[in-house]
């Protein structure tokens, strides 16, 4: 059977020529003088390919295949721009618009029949789209409408677009940004509670869910139970924060997750790393993936998350030893600092430990100093894991550790420094088939207001480690 191709250009020249051609290579050939009388042809004898001009009145070619291009009952159909245009601005709108393929006017008629061959064995048009296609009748005030409705389909997106990247500028506070994030969405979306959670390459800072509860109150029962289902490994690790636009008093209050019926989830991942996660819960039995723009919404997340997340990489690596992954000794003089000066001005606490692992020249000595590295990487893993996640953990210098434990005495801090000592004496750490016997000396001192500056807390800490290491190593001592 003859393969069909509708031919649309408003010179009747080009048209002539095109059909002519056509015709000898075997084609069935209908043709069409603009792009509203292309557009109702197409429905009427579902042609193969469509080649089409793209400078018509009243419809353009890029107009007409961004209409069929939106259509699910023509899309699949092969789509030719054929015109003068050569620039790469209509190349650009030519893509834009949805078309297979962009061919020069002035190409041999030969190529231009091969393309379009070669484009019907590509993407042939199946029988039961034919027969679908045949059962509608399009009149022109249809046409018209469909395209306002792309062109406001367009301007939504491009709004909410808009909105998303203007995020960016905002404030690099999770909740400040999760709730221009939920601004957005409960303009678009009809959910009752959203929850977003944003992953950080600091593993130190604790995992953070942000609820906006819409239209219902949700307890603590029901929070947990949420978290456990966006980050199910971590639902004894988490805060969370809740919020209310409307500050209304007469939110209904639910009692069980049961009584969401529909739950839509994305997950946003850059290089297998979950970079955030966002989670919207509704009591109607919603078809989330039917919703208008969801697409768009996820797209511009995915691309906001993940430039928010490499912006914190960037910041946590240039404040992050490479070897222990531990802070470094310039940013704990910042944070030192910063600590300091609101203790002396609003007499909080703040305790100073220092640790060195003890004969740590002779583990090199003996064991070579890619075991000095092995020792030193254990070791931090096992500060991070055995202190508290309010405590801040620094690579001094060489194998000295120094760790700031905000709001803490030095007696109250005893206790997990203690542990932490005990922790790694009692570890067996094994290199190239070497058991290395590894301990640490400690000194902890805290604030005391007669301090000049950081540096005194510094020293009184460091006198303390002095104490522990000439008093038989492997030992807690305290400046008290």
């Amino acid at each position: 059977m003859a393969k069909k191709v509708l031919i649309i250009d408003d010179s009747v020249t080009q048209l002539s020529s095109l059909k002519i051609f056509f015709k000898r290579e075997g084609f069935e050939v209908d043709t069409a003088k603009n792009g509203v009388e292309g557009f109702i042809k197409v429905y009427k004898n579902t042609p193969d390919v469509i080649i089409s001009d793209v400078l018509m009145p009243h419809l353009g070619g890029f107009q007409l295949c961004r209409l069929l291009k939106s259509n699910k009952e023509t899309q699949n159909i092969p789509f030719i721009m054929l015109t003068v245009l050569d620039k790469n601005l209509d190349k650009f709108w030519a893509s834009q618009s949805g078309a297979d393929i962009f061919l020069r006017k002035d190409y041999e008629m030969s190529e231009i029949v091969n393309s379009a061959k070669q484009i019907i064995e590509k993407m042939p048009v199946c029988d039961s789209v034919k027969e679908e296609l045949a059962e509608y009748e399009i009149e022109e005030e249809e046409i018209l409408a469909q395209i306002n409705k792309i062109l406001d389909e367009e301007l939504m997106k491009t709004t909410i677009t808009n909105k998303f990247r203007e995020i960016t500028s905002y404030t690099k506070d999770d909740k400040i940004i999760a709730e221009s994030i939920f601004k957005i969405l409960s303009a678009i979306t009809d959910y009752d509670i959203a929850c977003i959670y944003f992953n950080s390459p600091d593993s130190s800072i604790p995992k953070r869910i942000i609820f906006h509860e819409q239209k219902v109150l949700i307890n603590e029962e029901i929070t947990k139970e949420i978290w456990r289902q966006m980050l199910p490994d971590s639902i004894n690790d988490y805060t969370e924060e809740k919020i209310n636009f409307a500050k209304e008093k007469n939110l209904e209050s639910i009692s069980s997750i049961d009584d969401f019926l529909s739950k839509k989830e994305f997950d946003f991942y850059y290089e297998n790393t979950l970079i955030g996660k966002l989670s919207l819960y509704s009591r109607e039995n919603l078809r989330w993936n039917k919703m208008r723009f969801m697409q768009t919404v996820k797209s511009e997340l995915d691309l906001f998350l993940r430039l928010r997340y490499l912006y914190t990489k960037t910041c946590y690596l240039s404040i992050t030893d490479e070897l222990t992954q531990l802070y470094t000794r310039r940013h704990l003089k910042s944070v030192l600092a910063q600590e300091f000066e609101r203790a002396k001005r609003y007499g909080t606490i703040v305790t100073i430990a220092m640790v060195d692992i003890d004969d740590f020249k002779k583990i090199n000595d003996i064991y070579g100093h890619m075991a000095g590295d092995y020792v030193l990487k254990e070791v931090s893993k096992i500060f991070i894991k055995t202190l508290r996640k309010t405590d801040f953990i620094y690579r001094y210098g060489g194998e000295e550790i120094c760790i700031l434990m905000p709001e803490t005495l030095v007696e109250k801090a005893f206790i997990p420094l203690e542990r932490l000592r005990k922790t790694i004496e009692n570890k067996n750490f094994l290199f190239e088939g070497n058991k290395i016997n590894v301990t640490v000396s400690i000194g902890a001192a805290t604030f005391g207001k007669e301090m000049r500056d950081a540096n005194e807390l510094i020293e009184k800490a460091d006198a303390a480690l002095y104490k522990s290491k000439h008093g038989g190593k492997n030992k807690v001592t305290m400046d008290v």
